[in-house]
């Protein structure tokens, strides 16, 4: 995982998402990286519980402000594609990945030029096209 964040030092988005099927080891490789890091994996469930969707891009950037890691870490963030939400989730992250490097358990698949987001709490599945240079990712 290191040399993958390395290589988004310059890119216009630094998002890399580990990529995969509940049970396929995201968590756990987010963990092990927390571990051997220090760097803490935010649960932004539990930070913006009761942020409306609206202002959580704004409240993200002051949590952004005194956040002191070169990288940010999320692994539980439902309330970024809870049912009465609209916020789309791949665009949050790219914004996000301006101005730090976000590292992202992302539960689905890419096939054929498209991301897949699998989430039992929306009303569908998230389909995004996917561009080259839109972020680097792992496959678990």
């Amino acid at each position: 995982m290191n040399k993958k964040i390395e290589e988004l030092s310059d890119a216009q988005h630094k998002l890399l998402l580990i990529i995969g099927k509940p049970g396929s080891g995201k968590s756990k490789l987010i963990r092990e990286y927390s571990q051997e890091t220090g760097v803490p994996i935010v649960d932004l469930d539990k930070i913006f519980t009761h942020t409306p969707s609206e202002q959580l891009m704004h409240e993200m950037k002051n949590f952004l402000s005194t956040y002191h890691q070169k990288v940010l870490l999320l692994d539980n963030k439902k309330i970024l594609y809870a049912k009465n939400n609209k916020i789309d989730l791949l665009a949050f992250l790219k914004e996000l990945s301006e101005d730090i490097t976000v590292v992202a358990t992302w539960n689905g698949t890419i096939e054929d030029g498209q991301l897949f987001h699998f989430c039992k709490d929306a009303p569908e599945d998230l389909i995004y096209s996917v561009s080259q240079g839109d972020f680097k990712y792992i496959l678990c």
